[in-house]
């Protein structure tokens, strides 16, 4: 029972962060009967899943919720921001009742609120509803030619239809007669309307209940969509059957038409047989059919998709990485040994376990992989309630949510973006009527856009707000101290200044911002992902923040190189180049530790004295020029080895305070390798 409550938990949480998004995106389009009956199918999943695994409190609870999406779906209730707001809240609610942390006030609150909006709405005491049927019913209205004279507009009645369902309308024109005959107070047209609704017949009978005893009005079910069955989703009858089900062609006219060499439709217009108006409406309805056929069949697979696929434990999946990791050093071992043995047959094999050590490899780190929107779209509702506490209009636009990262960077990269995005809303978005006296929209605009560059993602959080006031960033940081009150800087050197620890420019504390916490917390953990943070600004246009980020933080490709008898990666996704570094070049620039490439001046630094090594350096070195925080930095070791597919492991508790190693690997022959943070390197 205790396995079956953990994964209903944890598809409850999934469901959640769905109904979120859904609410969000209702908010904007009300009328979508599409987002309610999904966000309906979730609560209605959370209280039966609930109910069965003993989560009685969390389905009594969501029941409530449901009610109200039942009726919003039968149009007895209408979305508003209180419906909303609601259902939001009970999406924190149910969350916490999960952890066991509900506060029994608010969700009382909620109850009541709820049950004020549904009770008089609802006019039974019964549970919700299943979902509804999906019935396509072919209404055949033809008004009395006296019409007008008891009813003006009949094409009103056509319109009240409409607001039934999904609903197609052919109008008959053939009967009208030329102007010298047309008697304008006489009705020459008339409809075949097709309407696909969850409503009974009677709701459409209703529409005509003063027009029955003096029009023609005919109303018959041809399809019940929720009887779809496998390999019928495109299908329907035929131009001729439905020709013949309404009475306008006979069998033989059919026969007759069929054995010439044209199309259907043109043959009967051309015999007589059937009004170009009559094949127009029963190719409407054959369309009609079709597609509402082919979505409720996609709507069911999406419904049944989780059949084939699995749920596991991200525990599971780590332990597979590694198992995955063990074996592509054992991989290595067995190549070298393969070599130093010089036997072609064992070579031979360890090129085949080679081969299928990498794509196990690349198949078990694709499990691995999440699309990015998993955590961009909790930011949605983030954005909805900051901005209406700051009392500021602000728009959140996703783009590339597609874009997949490593579930283990994922998971450490929500806290920076909420700082970042909550920071670019207090910071950077203006108030309404700032935006309006600068001839800006009212509402602002923030981009959260995701990219695949390579062998990292790229991670961007743009605003259209005021920018960044450089010159107010050096004052507060030459206030605070941070720097000495004679130093000049860039503006780029003054936009980092952001990233401080206890640095903020806002004039008072606010429950999100002033305390100086932050940036300098967003900076440190995009560096533990070995990720780097950049960031642009345009005073009075807005500013953009750029995280570049690993795809992966369990192999990486890396450069291996030596120092005396040590071994070092560096991860190959900063590396640049390598050059030779030789006693001569040294002598030029007369100790200083810079290097003429190409024309380019670059710094270096030299890893041998860094890490305290005693004995003499080769005559002939090599740099390797690295890309750290958009600078070109070289690091001079004493050999390059070349590239070496790097399985990282934890250092341990031990050497957690040591910052200039980001992990460590097992080579092939058995000797530990460190794994260089070249972003710590250089501070």
């Amino acid at each position: 029972m205790e396995a079956l409550q953990s994964a209903f938990k944890e598809e409850a949480l999934e469901l959640i962060e769905e109904m979120i998004s859904s609410l969000l995106l209702l908010e904007k389009n009300p009328n979508n009967l599409q987002i309610v009956n999904k966000v309906f199918r979730a609560m209605h999943t959370i209280k039966g899943s609930g109910a069965m695994f003993g989560f009685y409190k969390i389905s009594e609870f969501t029941h409530n919720i449901e009610w109200a999406f039942d009726l919003i779906r039968n149009g007895k209730i209408n979305i508003n921001k209180e419906i909303i707001d609601l259902a939001l809240s009970a999406t924190d609610q149910i969350r916490k009742m999960i952890d066991n942390q509900s506060d029994d006030t608010t969700v009382n609150n909620i109850t009541s609120s709820i049950k004020k909006i549904c009770e008089p709405k609802q006019e039974s005491k019964e549970s919700p509803s299943e979902p509804p049927k999906k019935l396509t019913y072919r209404i055949r209205f033809k008004p009395s030619p006296d019409i007008f004279e008891t009813n003006p507009k009949p094409l009103s009645l056509v319109n009240e239809l409409k607001g039934l369902g999904i609903c197609r309308v052919s109008a008959h024109i053939d009967q009208i007669p030329d102007i010298k005959d047309l008697t304008p107070k006489k009705c020459y047209i008339f409809w075949d309307i097709l309407l696909t609704t969850n409503r009974d017949i009677n709701a459409i009978k209703d529409v005509f209940i003063f027009l029955e005893n003096e029009s023609n009005i005919k109303i018959d079910l041809i399809d019940d969509s929720s009887k779809i069955e496998e390999g019928e989703s495109h299908s329907y009858k035929k131009l001729g059957e439905i020709l013949i089900e309404k009475g306008v062609i006979t069998g033989k006219a059919l026969y007759q038409a069929l054995g010439k060499q044209e199309l259907l439709g043109e043959i009967l217009i051309k015999n007589g047989a059937a009004t170009k108006s009559e094949v127009s409406a029963a190719l409407t309805e054959q369309k009609h059919v079709k597609e509402i056929k082919s979505a409720a069949a996609k709507e069911k697979e999406s419904e049944t998709s989780a059949i084939s696929s699995i749920r596991v434990s991200s525990e599971r999946l780590d332990k597979l990485v590694n198992l995955v990791g063990e074996l592509v050093t054992v991989q290595d071992r067995l190549m070298q040994t393969s070599i130093l043995k010089a036997d072609a047959d064992i070579i031979s094999i360890a090129e085949e376990i080679e081969r299928l050590a990498s794509e196990l490899r690349d198949h078990t780190l694709t499990i691995r992989m999440l699309p990015v929107g998993s955590i961009f779209n909790r930011f949605k509702r983030m954005v909805r309630d900051l901005s209406q506490n700051l009392g500021k209009n602000v728009e959140l636009i996703i783009e590339g949510e597609q874009t997949e990262l490593d579930k283990s960077v994922i998971e450490q990269l929500n806290d920076p973006l909420i700082h970042l995005i909550r920071n670019s809303i207090d910071h950077g978005i203006e108030s309404p009527n700032e935006r309006k006296t600068l001839g800006k929209p009212e509402t602002g605009t923030i981009n959260l856009i995701a990219s695949q560059s390579g062998a990292n993602v790229l991670i961007k959080i743009h605003d259209d707000g005021k920018g960044i006031n450089h010159q107010k960033i050096i004052d507060k940081a030459k206030q605070k101290g941070l720097i000495d009150t004679n130093t000049d800087l860039t503006k780029e050197e003054a936009s980092l200044l952001i990233f401080q620890p206890g640095f903020s420019t806002a004039e008072s504390i606010t429950d999100v911002s002033g305390r100086g916490v932050g940036l300098d917390v967003v900076k440190r953990n995009i560096e533990s992902l070995r990720g780097s943070i950049d960031i642009q600004s345009i005073e009075g246009k807005g500013t953009t923040f750029t995280l570049k980020l690993p795809l992966t933080l369990a192999i990486i490709d890396g450069l291996l190189v030596t120092i005396e008898t040590d071994y070092y990666v560096i991860p190959l996704t900063s590396v640049e180049e390598c050059v030779e570094l030789a006693q001569a070049e040294i002598e030029k620039t007369k100790g200083r530790q810079m290097l003429n490439l190409r024309g380019e001046i670059v710094p270096y630094i030299r890893l041998r004295d860094l890490f305290g090594y005693d004995g003499m350096s080769p005559s002939l070195e090599h740099i390797v020029i690295t890309e750290v925080k958009t600078k070109k930095i070289g690091f001079v070791v004493d050999k390059v080895i070349g590239g070496h597919q790097t399985v990282i492991k934890s250092l341990g508790k031990a050497f957690k305070h040591v910052k200039d190693v980001s992990g460590a690997t097992i080579l092939g022959d058995g000797t530990v390798a460190l794994i260089l943070d070249v972003n710590n390197l250089v501070i």
